[in-house]
C-alpha cells in the first residue's frame, strides 16, 4: 500500500542552531528528513541561516514559506532581528502550487496583558504558512503554524483564526493543519477547536504522548497534526531519536496516510 508521510517538528531557534554548531546540526536534521522519508514536513522556529544550511543537504525537497519579520531589509540586515527571524516553513517533495505566509493575531487587546507579555519576553509575531498542493483528484491545503505559549486570550484568537482558515480551504479541497500549538489536548480551548474542526470533516491524529521538553514533566502532547476525516491512517506516532536531541527538545510527530482509501 502506498502511503504518504506527514510530520511536524519544532526545530528550536537556539544558539547552537543559529551559530557555532549550525552546519553540524543542519546535517543531522537533513539526515533525519531523508531517513524518515517525509513527503510533507511542517517545521517551526527554523531561522534563515539554519534553513539555508539544511537545504544544502537536501536534493528532492523544497522549503516553502516566509519569515516572521519578512525577507526585506528589516528581516535580513538588522542583526538582532536577522539572527532570530524564524519561520513556519513547510517542506515538500517537489514544488508547491501556491505558498502564503501571514500573521496570526499576536498583539494583546488588553493593555495589562500587553505589558505582561512584553516584560515576559513573550510578545512575538506569530505566523502561519499555507501551501497548496495539486493532486490528480483535487487540491490539498497544508497549514503550518506556531501558537503563542503565554496568553490564553491570544491563543483563543489564534485558534479562531486557524479555524476560519481551515473552513475556507475545506470548501476548496482537503485540509491538513499542523504545528506547535503550545496547548495540550486536555485544554478546553483546544478541545473546542478540535470539536469545531470535526464538524467540518477534519480530525486530529491521536498522538497523545509527550512531545516537548522533558523539564515539563506534567505535560503531554503540544505538537499536533489534523487531517481530513476520511483519510486512512496507516501508522502514527513520534520520532524521539538521540540525534534529534542535539537540535531540539521536541519530538517529531508523524502520520502515514492513504489519501483515498476507497480506491
Amino acid at each position: 500500500m502506498k502511503y504518504f508521510r506527514i510530520g511536524t517538528l519544532n526545530c528550536q531557534n537556539n544558539a547552537d542552531n543559529r551559530n557555532l554548531k549550525q552546519k553540524e546540526n543542519a546535517l543531522v536534521l537533513a539526515n533525519h528528513i531523508v531517513e524518515k522519508q517525509y513527503d510533507i514536513l511542517g517545521t517551526q522556529e527554523l531561522t534563515k541561516g539554519f534553513t539555508r544550511q539544511v537545504n544544502e543537504y537536501l536534493e528532492i525537497y523544497t522549503f516553502h514559506g516566509g519569515y516572521q519579520f519578512g525577507s526585506g531589509f528589516f528581516g535580513t540586515k538588522v542583526p538582532i532581528i536577522r539572527d532570530y527571524n524564524e519561520s513556519t516553513q513547510i517542506l515538500t517533495r517537489g514544488v508547491a502550487e501556491h505558498v502564503r505566509t501571514g500573521a496570526l493575531p499576536w498583539i494583546p487587546w488588553n493593555f495589562k496583558e500587553f505589558c505582561r507579555a512584553l516584560f515576559k519576553g513573550a510578545l512575538k509575531r506569530r505566523i502561519v504558512t499555507v501551501v497548496e498542493l495539486e493532486t490528480i483528484e483535487h487540491y490539498i491545503y497544508i497549514i503550518n503554524t506556531h501558537l503563542d505559549y503565554y496568553l490564553h486570550n491570544l491563543q483563543k484568537r489564534q485558534l479562531n483564526y486557524l479555524y476560519k482558515k481551515a473552513k475556507k480551504y475545506a470548501a476548496l479541497g482537503d485540509v491538513v493543519i499542523m504545528g506547535d500549538f503550545n496547548l495540550q489536548i486536555t485544554n478546553p480551548m483546544f478541545r473546542h477547536f478540535e470539536n469545531k474542526l470535526n464538524e467540518i470533516g477534519i480530525r486530529r491524529v491521536n498522538v497523545d504522548e509527550k512531545t516537548n521538553s522533558a523539564k515539563y514533566k506534567s505535560k503531554t502532547a503540544i505538537d499536533h497534526i489534523f487531517i481530513p476525516s476520511y483519510w486512512k491512517i496507516v501508522d502514527c506516532g513520534t520520532f524521539d531519536t538521540l540525534a534529534l536531541s542535539e537540535i531540539t527538545d521536541h519530538k517529531a510527530v508523524y502520520v502515514d496516510v492513504v489519501f483515498w482509501p476507497e480506491v
